[in-house]
């Protein structure tokens, strides 16, 4: 028999079945030749590179040793013949698992299912196989269904592959009823009518009743349904699974009759309505089922359109390939590799509080980021830590609680019936889990307490600081009870350990600093002045209650007034006890001119006449820096006026010369720039009503950052590209009612995003430690708060700045 008279021998019906199938189907003849295949079957046999339609397997495998093919083709067809002609001798089905080369070359194992169709004499008359890509559990994932997946999509390049179901339902190994096996198939002679007496026997391979023993011996499910996803049939499998003892009480059902949820049905309607009204297959749509006996199971299902003889869309035919085992073993490996992640998490987890603790020193911040992290990797709706106070009472110091449940953070949470032998429990290090709040064993008192505050279940590790029980971490679950897990409560210990390394640190610290502050009081003199000055400054800008400069300047002057004349009231008894001591030397040379060796080598070792000279130099170098800083002194207290600390009537020209003073050391050349200009134009202006101390400090603040600007760009080389030298301008005017002091330096100006925030406290463009941004806002204060003025500034960049200084004449107080 050839090819095409075995293929003819078949029904229509049937070989349409096996060339509409996505699977790898092959249809045997009795002689164990090719008759017909799925497309995606052909896809792999192609591969050959043999013309295998119609021939005999054991044909197959000469042609291969002929054509110098790979060895593994000729083991294939080996295979295959070998199991066909088990199955025809013990007509019963058979399973093997081949290997077979896919196109990169490597090998692919794969489960193929051969199943005997009966003739009415109970004699196999042809032989289905079903193949599929066997899974390995070690490498499930990289085995998937791979090669499988091309075949198919050669045969069916348009294909929808890999749908999954909406919240498809995991797997678990509680899901199967009993160990996992293979499902066998059987003949099923027993179900065809066999010839009566006397009658011509009953030709099965030329009814509709043939197709379906066909299909009921295949392993998977089948079933196909009309336009309006209407079922027409099914096969036996199909039918057992759906709840019916007979494939024909499945006609003329829809999704809706049968034993599936509502999402189910919903799902499957829309897979069927995707697939006919675009004309295009789903392959491999992953599914999960509750079947008619309540158990649930997962489905691997192919859905492609059927068409008539015009190539109209007239329905669907569906496969199902049952993979609850597959998926099991699947999220079973998922589960594991969770579990893996968690822990691996868990120890990122304590390795970064860890690393933590010994980069900082706040204690909040450790516990903060502790309960957050452990709140989020155990998914618990509340995690805190509550620290004791006297008699058991305590409070909660940090906390992280996710909506909707309330914060304990600002409550009074006390619990009132703590029984003090918790504590003794807690001391000894141990932990304590209450999975149901309902139903555990408490006091009525404690159980009211955790209701209270939302409390179903709760773990509570304890934290301890030098043997002293010093608090709790806690995790609150809220949403209902909870069964805690040993990994859990080990990482809770790890952390609160962590908690107390971190409390003990913090202590240690704060020790330290206690210790370091102490020792700084004792600092020197002039150190301890800078540090009441910069304490005083930001406490006057916090309180918005700033004095003036003048007064900082003068306690400055004072502070530094007491040592200077400490030392310049004792330079005149050094001198006398000095001269004491020469003439003392002097006699001792007259009247002992021939002292010992050593003191000869002594006096020669240290040039004593020399250090005598040196000595009365020194001491008038003592006095001429003692005077000097005297005068300083003297010009910083005629600078801040204490004197004058109430608005007066003065000459604005003194003030500004004398802060011109001041600052003349930085206006004086120095080895990287030349000296900076000053330019006065001053007006005949009145007597003005001021508070003179402060507007000497506005005139030094402007003054000072003129000369600073002016630096800046020197030392940026700004100024390569200016001829004319570096300057400061101050001009005075009379206007109506007030006066105006108009200050400008040709430096590099100031950037427009800058000059909005020029008053801002603490705001200032100098780089860091050259400036605490509080000249300028100190200035305007005094300028527009005390005197009822303003001051205005005027910048453009490369053109330098003008600080406008508005006074008015009168001074009305504010």
């Amino acid at each position: 028999m050839d090819a095409a008279v075995a293929s003819s021998t078949l029904p229509n019906a049937l070989q349409q079945l096996v060339t509409g199938s996505p699977e790898w189907l092959a249809l045997f003849d009795r002689d164990r030749r090719y008759c017909q295949t799925s497309p995606s079957l052909a896809a792999v046999l192609n591969a050959s590179q043999l013309e295998w339609l119609g021939q005999h397997n054991a044909a197959l495998a000469e042609m291969t040793q002929q054509a110098g093919l790979p060895k593994v083709w000729r083991k294939y067809w080996q295979q295959v013949d070998d199991a066909l002609l088990t199955v025809i001798q013990e007509q019963q089905a058979e399973k093997r698992v081949h290997a077979l080369p896919n196109e990169d070359g490597d090998l692919q194992l794969c489960e193929a299912t051969y199943t005997p169709i009966y003739d009415a004499q109970g004699q196999v008359e042809a032989v289905v196989s079903m193949s599929h890509p066997t899974v390995i559990p070690s490498a499930m994932q990289a085995a998937e269904v791979k090669s499988l997946a091309v075949a198919q999509l050669e045969a069916y390049p348009d294909a929808i592959v890999g749908a999954e179901m909406p919240d498809l339902t995991a797997a678990s190994l509680a899901n199967l009823a009993g160990p996992l096996a293979p499902v066998a198939a059987s003949p099923v002679a027993s179900r065809l009518p066999t010839p009566g007496v006397g009658q011509p026997g009953l030709q099965v391979h030329q009814t509709a009743e043939f197709l379906q023993v066909v299909l009921d011996n295949i392993p998977q499910y089948i079933f196909w349904k009309d336009l309006n996803s209407v079922y027409l049939g099914c096969n036996q499998r199909w039918a057992e699974m759906a709840g019916f003892n007979n494939p024909s009480e499945v006609v003329g059902i829809t999704d809706d009759d049968l034993p599936w949820t509502p999402e189910e049905a919903d799902w499957y309607l829309k897979c069927d309505r995707r697939v006919m009204a675009t004309d295009t297959p789903m392959l491999r749509i992953k599914e999960s089922q509750m079947q008619a006996d309540g158990k649930l199971s997962w489905r691997e299902t192919s859905k492609l359109p059927l068409h008539d003889a015009q190539g109209n869309v007239v329905g669907l035919l569906g496969t199902i390939e049952d993979i609850t085992e597959r998926k099991i073993a699947e999220d079973l490996l998922k589960q594991s590799e969770a579990t893996y992640r968690k822990l691996a998490k868990q120890e990122e987890l304590l390795n970064q509080i860890s690393n933590q603790i010994r980069q900082s020193l706040s204690v909040a911040e450790i516990q903060q980021r502790t309960v957050q992290e452990v709140r989020q990797l155990f998914d618990v709706d509340r995690m805190l830590i509550y620290r004791f106070d006297k008699d058991w009472l305590g409070r909660v110091v940090t906390e992280s609680v996710e909506a909707p449940w309330r914060s304990l953070l600002n409550e009074a949470t006390q619990d009132t019936c703590f029984p003090e032998e918790h504590a003794a429990m807690y001391l000894e290090g141990r932990v304590r889990t209450i999975p149901n709040v309902a139903t555990a064993d408490l006091d009525e008192c404690h159980r009211d307490f955790l209701l209270d505050m939302q409390v179903q279940a709760n773990a509570i590790v304890p934290i301890l600081v030098r043997d002293e029980l010093w608090g709790l971490l806690i995790a609150h679950q809220c949403s209902g009870p909870r069964d805690w897990q040993e990994e859990e409560i080990k990482l809770l210990k790890a952390l609160a350990a962590q908690v107390s390394i971190a409390i003990q640190q913090a202590e240690l610290y704060a020790q330290t600093k206690q210790s370091g502050d102490l020792a700084q009081q004792k600092a020197a003199e002039l150190e301890n002045a800078l540090q009441t000055l910069q304490k005083t400054q930001t406490q006057l800008v916090q309180t918005e209650k700033m004095s003036g400069l003048g007064q900082m300047v003068a306690g400055i002057a004072h502070e530094i007034n007491n040592p200077v004349n400490f030392i310049y009231g004792n330079i005149p008894h050094i001198k006398e006890h000095l001269t004491d001591l020469t003439d003392l030397l002097s006699l001792y040379r007259e009247n002992y001119p021939e002292p010992v060796e050593a003191v000869d080598d002594f006096i020669e070792e240290i040039d004593l006449d020399y250090v005598l000279e040196d000595l009365n130099k020194i001491l008038k170098s003592f006095q001429i820096g003692s005077q000097r800083i005297q005068q300083i002194v003297t010009s910083l207290r005629t600078f801040s006026r204490l004197d004058e600390a109430e608005k007066k009537d003065v000459n604005l020209h003194e003030g500004i010369d004398s802060t011109l003073l001041i600052l003349q050391h930085r206006l004086k050349a120095k080895a990287d720039r030349p000296v900076i200009q000053v330019v006065k134009d001053y007006a005949d202006l009145p007597l003005v009503e001021c508070y003179p101390s402060q507007l000497n400090q506005v005139f030094m603040n402007i003054l000072g950052n003129g000369i600073d600007a002016l630096e800046q760009e020197i030392t940026a080389g700004g100024r390569a590209q200016k001829s004319e030298p570096p300057t400061i301008a101050i001009a005075t005017e009379q206007l109506q009612g007030e006066v105006l002091i108009r200050i400008r330096d040709n430096g590099p100006g100031i950037a427009e995003k800058h000059r909005a925030r020029l008053f801002d406290p603490f705001f200032t463009t100098k780089p860091i430690g050259k400036g605490t941004g509080l000249g300028l806002s100190i200035s305007h204060q005094i300028v527009t708060e005390r005197h009822g003025g303003r001051l205005i500034v005027v910048s453009e960049a490369n053109q330098g700045t003008e600080f406008q200084i508005y006074v008015p004449l009168t001074h009305v107080s504010a």
